[in-house]
């Protein structure tokens, strides 16, 4: 058994390995912030450098030459480049264009999902071949449940993954956007107004979620932000040859637009929940189990319930 001196001798080596690891973590911190900062100094010289090239083509313009380019897509651009002060910060089970949203589809062979997101998780279990999470995932009882599973795939490889996943993420956002008309309707309401996904996924989305601050500053932004261009390039061709079943059809999805906008499309404020008695919930938008670490409170200001059901 120790004695007093080689306890304390214990307790010395355990606090100068805590104070060493504290450091650490103070040095990642600091890493972490000089990458960001040196993310949004290339950004900044990136729109420097797109505004010189604008104005070297007026000047060629101005003295007879002739600069043929086409104007590249909305979808095309990053937010930087566009000059706008407007953009829509999609994401949430609140949110009928996030992933997390309970719309049922069917998929190609009939098989019904309850949202995107467990088509999604679907396909990745039948991409790794393991069938027994498959059917966990389309017959779990509640997202949660199915997202346990979806965590614990057999033979998961996450850059194997990373290759495909894009592709099975626009897959099931095109089959929602197909077979859900109220959804459909809504995407085309936002007309050309800037999609951005929150989500910490840096192919998919912006890098950061919709609880974090950076969330809803362009500049911090530093994922590629594919969810949100490939619903503006959806948006743009189904705006072609959509049409309004009705003024009434037209005036509710208006109705819905306003409400997602000022509830739902925005940055979740961490202190400010509706509560329980008042909406029988969360606030609109609130982050799922993986999105811990946000603090559960009331509202000071009263507001309606908000109501996610676009049916």
């Amino acid at each position: 058994m120790a004695n007093l001196g080689e306890l304390r001798d214990i307790v010395h080596r355990m606090q100068e390995e805590h104070m060493m690891l504290k450091n650490r973590v103070f040095e990642l911190d600091a890493e972490k912030e000089m990458l960001r900062q040196g993310i949004r100094k290339l950004k900044m010289e990136n729109i420097r450098m797109k505004e010189k090239m604008k104005a070297m083509k007026t000047a060629i313009s101005e003295i007879g030459g002739q600069v043929i380019e086409a104007e590249p897509e909305i979808w095309e651009k990053e937010y930087d480049e566009l000059g706008r002060n407007e953009f829509l910060l999609i994401g949430g089970k609140h949110d009928p264009l996030g992933t997390k949203y309970e719309a049922t589809i069917k998929d190609d062979n009939g098989l019904e999902h309850k949202s995107v997101e467990r088509f999604y998780w679907y396909k990745m279990a039948e991409h790794f071949g393991d069938a027994d999470a498959m059917h966990k995932i389309q017959t779990a009882g509640t997202g949660i449940d199915a997202e346990e599973v979806a965590k614990n795939i057999k033979n998961f490889n996450e850059e194997k993954w990373k290759a495909e996943k894009v592709t099975y993420w626009e897959m099931g956002q095109r089959l929602k956007l197909e077979q859900v008309r109220p959804i459909q309707n809504l995407l085309v309401e936002t007309g050309t107004t800037y999609i951005a996904l929150a989500d910490q996924d840096k192919q998919l989305g912006t890098g950061w979620r919709k609880n974090r601050e950076e969330a809803n500053k362009p500049i911090f932004w530093d994922g590629e932000n594919l969810g949100g261009k490939f619903l503006m390039k959806y948006r743009q061709d189904l705006a072609k040859s959509h049409q309004w079943a009705g003024p009434f059809e037209k005036q509710e999805t208006e109705k819905k637009h306003a409400e997602m906008k000022k509830y739902v499309w925005r940055r979740i404020d961490k202190t400010r929940f509706v509560a329980a008695d008042m909406a029988g919930g969360m606030e609109a938008g609130e982050p799922s189990r993986r999105d811990a670490g946000v603090q559960r409170g009331r509202v000071v200001k009263k507001q309606p319930p908000f109501q996610s059901s676009i049916f």
